[in-house]
């Protein structure tokens, strides 16, 4: 055992909850993703980096906070568009969006007239991006293992297996 677990205390972890529902995540989800982009790509490179779930937990608190401010200004500015949108999504088998198509269009226009948030195209938010952060490189030790050695050098003459390629038993 390296040493003694310092478990954070109960103060620490509560937070309120985001209570909505799996359909509700799904019709938000292009929005949310473009107005909490920077706390949850910061959250994921602090749980990448540290490797500990229990140093993340200022960022953990900053995307559940993020999230709260996104579905109360939804609720403000268009509760009656979006409760159509998320409803359609939910009542449709897999929770696809393709058959819900008018109430997007009526959920998006809401929200670029009262919120000025436009929807972000296709595939926007899964493009590969730099997070700025403010956080030290963490000293980690599993972060720097040394590499490996090398191969043994190979004794004798390697010749090909005498029937072929060992993955296929046909050869054509």
């Amino acid at each position: 055992m390296p040493g003694i677990v310092e478990v954070p205390s109960l103060e620490e972890l509560e937070v309120p909850q985001v209570k909505v529902s799996s359909a509700v995540l799904k019709a938000a989800a292009h929005h949310y993703g473009s107005q909490c982009d920077k706390p949850n790509k910061e959250f994921m490179l602090c749980r990448w980096e540290e490797k500990d779930p229990r140093k993340c937990l200022k960022e953990g608190k900053e995307v559940n906070k993020c999230a709260l401010q996104f579905f109360r200004k939804l609720k403000l500015h268009c509760a009656e568009p979006f409760t159509q949108y998320w409803t359609c999504v939910d009542y449709n088998d897999l929770l696809e969006l393709r058959h819900c198509r008018k109430q997007q269009k009526v959920f998006d226009d809401c929200v670029l007239e009262n919120l000025g948030w436009e929807r972000p195209d296709l595939g926007q938010l899964s493009k590969v991006t730099k997070v700025k952060t403010d956080r030290p490189i963490p000293e980690n030790p599993y972060h720097s293992r040394s590499r490996p050695p090398p191969n043994p050098p190979v004794e004798g003459e390697l010749k090909p297996a005498p029937y072929g390629s060992r993955l296929f038993f046909w050869d054509w």
